[in-house]
């Protein structure tokens, strides 16, 4: 019997033509120091060949690779990640992007997640032991180093957002989020969801890590402090009555009330249990429109226009959404949300013969500017639908 939820390669072929081509346009080589940029030892992806040409960032960098490793650039994947591991020795911090300037903060934690990928792909054991020891330094020393001026725990063993100058602004560039209601501009007061799930599938990434590794002490060490990650964000994230997981102002001691895509993130880590999955899956309905999944809830947001709310959709947020939804078994409502996804970038790759950083969900347009102009290429939009055709598309190749 054919499966109902699979999307048609030659439905979409110019559209998938258009990525393939677009890599070596968005593929670059900076082996020296230039003004803000630092060099770095391999080639990597950027997000396009725009005003973020020669720029690496962290957490594109993760959804870069999901499609790298789909379309024979595992290669390619493997020098990104070793950029970073090149950031870290140098300036003993994996930074948001490869510019001076970029020091004093990272973003969300997604390199063991990246690591897992890759190995996934090219079983190199020995790649896999030196990137996953230096994770751990990440882990150890930025995320859970109390002695830093950028203190990210701070309640409870959970973290936050927090840049070198422990201002709110730069804490909420570190989220990614730049900028939303989301933390009403007081960024540096939550333990953020997204966060904490991060850094809760970190630790299983590790945990699994060391017992491939016959090493049953330190990971029963990484799985028992994941626990305790876990009980603990049951315990401030999680509401029963609206049965999803919400940022917790640890300053005012309460949740906010505000309902963010970020809530899909536990589903992603499979931090949540079955119960409660089945109650985040319901408040689907509160993000998802024509074209996809909006970042944020429609009401109560700043009065000025902010690029991470509603009515936007970003491709991260789809797939980690998606993602999770697979982990627990909704595959027709990923594939709902997938094909809409496909489809709003299709619509719009037709008008203006290009693929664009994040997008309208409810008009299905291209998504407005706010700090910068809206920018086409591009990089995780480009991996994440190839990833979707991975995942729902008859053959893997595209």
């Amino acid at each position: 019997m054919n499966d109902p939820n699979t999307l048609k390669r030659q439905d979409y072929k110019d559209l998938l033509q258009h990525i393939e081509h677009y890599w070596k346009e968005s593929t670059f080589e900076h082996t020296k120091d230039k003004f803000a940029h630092f060099g770095l030892p391999n080639k990597f992806v950027s997000p396009n060949d725009g005003i973020f040409k020669e720029d690496q960032f962290y957490w594109d960098s993760f959804f870069i690779i999901l499609g790298l490793v789909r379309c024979g650039r595992e290669e390619l994947a493997v020098g990104m990640i070793d950029n970073f591991l090149f950031m870290q020795k140098r300036f003993n911090i994996i930074p948001m992007r490869n510019r001076f300037y970029n020091l004093g903060s990272s973003q969300i934690p997604f390199l063991t997640s990246m690591i897992s990928e890759v190995y996934a792909v090219t079983g190199d054991s020995r790649w896999r032991t030196k990137t996953m020891r230096a994770a751990e330094q990440e882990l150890a020393t930025y995320w859970m180093n109390k002695n830093l001026t950028e203190k990210h725990i701070v309640y409870r063993g959970l973290s936050r957002y927090c840049d070198h100058y422990i201002t709110q602004l730069a804490a909420e560039h570190e989220s990614g989020w730049d900028m939303t209601s989301r933390f009403r501009e007081h960024c540096l007061d939550y333990l953020p969801i997204d966060l904490n799930s991060a850094l809760y599938k970190y630790e299983l990434d590790l945990a699994q890590y060391y017992k491939d590794s016959h090493k049953i002490k330190q990971a029963k060490d990484f799985l028992l402090q994941a626990e305790k990650r876990r009980k603990t964000m049951f315990k401030l994230m999680w509401n029963s009555e609206k049965g999803f997981f919400f940022d917790y102002d640890y300053l005012q001691k309460k949740q906010s009330p505000f309902y963010t895509i970020a809530g899909f993130y536990p589903l992603w880590a499979k931090l949540a249990t079955h119960t409660q999955a089945k109650q985040v899956v319901e408040n689907l309905c509160k993000f998802e429109y024509d074209g996809g999944l909006a970042n944020t809830q429609p009401t109560g947001l700043s009065p000025e226009y902010k690029q991470h709310d509603y009515p936007n959709g970003w491709p991260p947020q789809q797939w980690i959404v998606i993602k999770g939804l697979l982990n627990y078994g909704y595959r027709e409502d990923a594939f709902r949300i997938a094909k809409k996804y496909v489809d709003l970038n299709q619509k719009i790759f037709k008008k203006t013969h290009k693929i664009w950083e994040k997008h309208n969900v409810v008009d299905c347009t291209i998504g407005a500017s706010e700090r910068y102009p809206t920018q086409s290429g591009f990089g995780w939009t480009n991996a994440v639908i190839l990833r979707l055709f991975s995942e729902f598309a008859p053959t893997t190749k595209a």
